[in-house]
């Protein structure tokens, strides 16, 4: 093979390569020999080289091949070059890969139907004075019930004389105090107070039923895909609420405090059996004289005392009682939610778990005393207050279901429904104990982001 043949067939053995590699305007064999290359084929051999390197064998060299050369011999540029990367037609797009689940971040208001409190009021420790003492003064002038005296009556008076048991120095106003065998006298002037006091001590209580508190909420969860529109997952919520509760005016304590005072008039009864007195009036005797002889001293036990009520002066006392209650709850919820997708915008979830109830609470206590005398107003006479502030950890679980439309590929709206139930909250507050019921049914609305 001369030096012509073998470069020849050197040419078209790169040629398929340089085809290949360089696709539409791929140069000819011969231009990817390096400059220095083509300088140093002569003349002859560069005009010789054609595009295909079959072609370029000379008809002797063609023949000279066996029938297997020329058949593995690569066909021409162009057979080999690929479509252009500017016509679409022929070309399948490829779907994207689905995506095995997503979180979502969502945040809201409920409206939760919770905190129920329960008061009992214990009873306030204030003792309740006495403003009144019963007292009692004698009639003026008229001695002793019993034995010989001066006594000094309103319509006469009766004095012992130098006798030992009956005297003359007497006298009366009217001629009706002789009545039969008996002459009577009155006396006024003396005073008694009576005091009559009642008193009533017992424990109270009060309830303020489950409020609508509006309670903002952040939700993280994780939707793993099941397959048939079903997907499953861990989710987070966390949300806050606060209850208040209060009641004024309440009442543990009642007494009042009555005095009676009395105007006391006594009646003296003296024996005159037998004996005819004067019959003008006024009459006044003296001592030592002719006339009928009374006795010195009243019939033993004659002596009747006679009240009028004069005034009656009324004292009430009672306490009055605030108490209030703040409670603020932090809910941390962990659980796991499975939602339906009916089509491309509607969801259906239902989930459940348990929640961590942090309860920070503030109550408080105040007591008044109240006097009132005899219809005026009411003034405080003693006072009292206490405080108590407190925090709880409850546990409870919740149940909820949602409904879900997707308004986008990322955002969506939730609406839910859902129950907890949570350990009831007790505390004390100066003598009160109380205890809320943190269980019921919410409501909310809130928005979420896919990702």
């Amino acid at each position: 093979m001369n030096t012509r043949i073998g470069l020849a067939f050197l040419t078209s053995l790169l040629a398929p390569l340089s085809a290949i590699n360089a696709g539409d305007g791929v140069p000819a064999a011969q231009d990817t020999l390096s400059p220095s290359a083509k300088g140093a084929l002569p003349p002859s051999a560069k005009g010789a080289l054609p595009p295909s390197a079959k072609d370029a064998l000379p008809p002797s060299a063609k023949d000279a091949l066996p029938p297997s050369a020329k058949d593995a011999l690569p066909p021409s540029g162009k057979q080999v070059i690929q479509p252009s990367p500017k016509s679409g037609k022929g070309i399948i797009p490829v779907s994207p890969r689905s995506h095995q689940g997503r979180w979502t971040l969502g945040a809201g208001i409920s409206w939760r139907d919770i905190g129920e409190v329960g008061f009992r009021t214990g009873i306030s420790g204030f003792t309740v004075p006495s403003l009144f003492q019963p007292s009692s003064s004698p009639v003026p002038g008229i001695g002793p019930a019993e034995g010989p005296a001066a006594r000094i009556y309103d319509n006469g008076f009766v004095r012992p004389d130098a006798r030992s048991t009956r005297t003359t120095d007497y006298g009366y106003d009217e001629l009706g105090q002789v009545q039969g065998n008996t002459l009577s006298f009155t006396a006024s002037g003396g005073e008694r107070q009576e005091v009559n006091r009642s008193s009533t001590a017992s424990a109270t209580g009060w309830n303020d039923g489950a409020d609508q508190v509006s309670a903002p909420y952040v939700k993280l969860r994780y939707l793993g895909d099941l397959g048939n529109g079903w997907s499953a997952g861990p989710s987070i919520n966390v949300s806050f609420a606060e209850i208040n509760g209060s009641r004024r005016g309440l009442n543990t304590i009642s007494a009042s405090e009555q005095m009676d005072t009395f105007d006391i008039t006594a009646t003296d009864v003296y024996d005159i059996s037998g004996l005819d007195l004067p019959r003008e009036v006024p009459y006044t005797g003296a001592p030592n004289i002719v006339a009928p002889l009374v006795p010195n001293q009243p019939l033993v036990g004659s002596r009747i005392f006679t009240p009028t009520l004069r005034t009656s002066d009324i004292a009430l006392w009672n306490d009055t009682i605030d108490e209030s209650l703040d409670l603020d709850t932090w809910s941390l919820a962990f659980g796991a939610e499975a939602s339906y997708r009916f089509d491309n915008r509607f969801y259906a979830s239902l989930g459940a778990g348990i929640a961590l109830n942090v309860a920070s609470w503030k109550a408080t206590r105040s007591n008044q005393l109240l006097q009132q005398i005899n219809n005026g107003a009411p003034v405080v006479i003693d006072s009292s207050s206490a405080g108590n502030i407190g925090s709880s950890i409850l546990w409870g679980f919740y149940l909820q279901a949602s409904a879900e439309y997707q308004l986008n590929e990322s955002w969506f709206l939730e609406v839910n429904l859902r129950h907890d139930h949570t350990e009831d909250l007790n505390g004390s507050v100066g003598g009160s104990v109380f205890d809320v019921d943190l269980s019921g049914f919410s409501a909310g609305l809130g928005l979420g982001y896919s990702f």
